[in-house]
């Protein structure tokens, strides 16, 4: 899934109205640990990049 073509304003005011309007159910199980499971995904990739650009940055500090 490509989350940078997610238009996420438009979803949330969708889901805002829906709401609002009383036009919403609880998300099963299956949906819920989808949201979950992109979060933790979206961490894990972040904390990768993190660490990649901290071990560069050791590795030129120790070239040096």
């Amino acid at each position: 899934m490509n989350y940078d073509e997610i238009d996420v304003d438009k979803i949330v005011n969708e889901v805002s109205t829906g709401v609002a309007q009383g036009n919403y159910r609880k998300a099963t199980k299956k949906e819920s640990m989808e949201v979950r499971l992109a979060a933790l995904a979206l961490l894990v990739k972040n904390m990768q990049s993190e660490m990649h650009e901290i071990v560069q940055n050791e590795k030129e500090l120790v070239h040096t």
